[in-house]
């Protein structure tokens, strides 16, 4: 769980990122298998050593591959580092973006109920996304969220309790 200090909305219970460290390792995993099996079948009819454009077939198809692999992973980092999310005492923040950023907040007024959905991977390796629902109807969904039955219980913990305020009358 990662604390932060405070900002100008309330201190930071907890600041998450999607956790793309699994689905990197299965697609990296995947890549490598279908790789290994076009090389044995390049290996298996004889054309491996062929040259093609001044290299062996081999090397192109390694080449391929790496680029395959090199695209994979630049679409996790973009996901990875387009979105955060943000519970402080006064609501759930969600941002999504690099170059132009989008901000939802869901307040605890606001917060109607809490979904945890987990496949089959995200019980092996402890991630999951996160549905929460508003009172207006919208659904907004945190992806790939780590230990995600643990964030839910601290988003219903802050969420479901209400917010009482004092004012001072003079």
């Amino acid at each position: 769980m990662s604390y932060s200090r405070s900002t100008s909305h309330g201190v930071a219970i907890w600041v998450g990122k999607p956790w793309v460290t699994p689905i990197a390792i299965f697609r990296t995993l995947g890549i490598v298998i279908v790789a290994i099996l076009f090389l044995l079948v390049e290996n298996y009819f004889g054309i491996a050593i062929a040259y093609v454009v001044g290299m062996p077939l081999y090397l192109w198809t390694l080449l391929a591959f790496a680029i395959i692999w090199l695209v994979a992973m630049i679409g996790l980092l973009i996901f990875w580092a387009s979105n955060s999310y943000v519970l402080r005492q006064d609501g759930l923040e969600i941002r999504r973006g690099i170059v132009r950023l989008h901000s939802f907040v869901v307040t605890p007024a606001g917060f109607g109920d809490l979904m945890v959905d987990q496949s089959l991977g995200g019980r092996i390796f402890g991630y999951g996304d996160l549905t929460v629902n508003s009172q207006g109807e919208r659904e907004t969904r945190l992806r790939l969220v780590r230990s995600p039955f643990n964030r839910a219980d601290i988003i219903r913990d802050i969420m479901g309790k209400p917010i009482v305020r004092f004012e001072e009358r003079a």
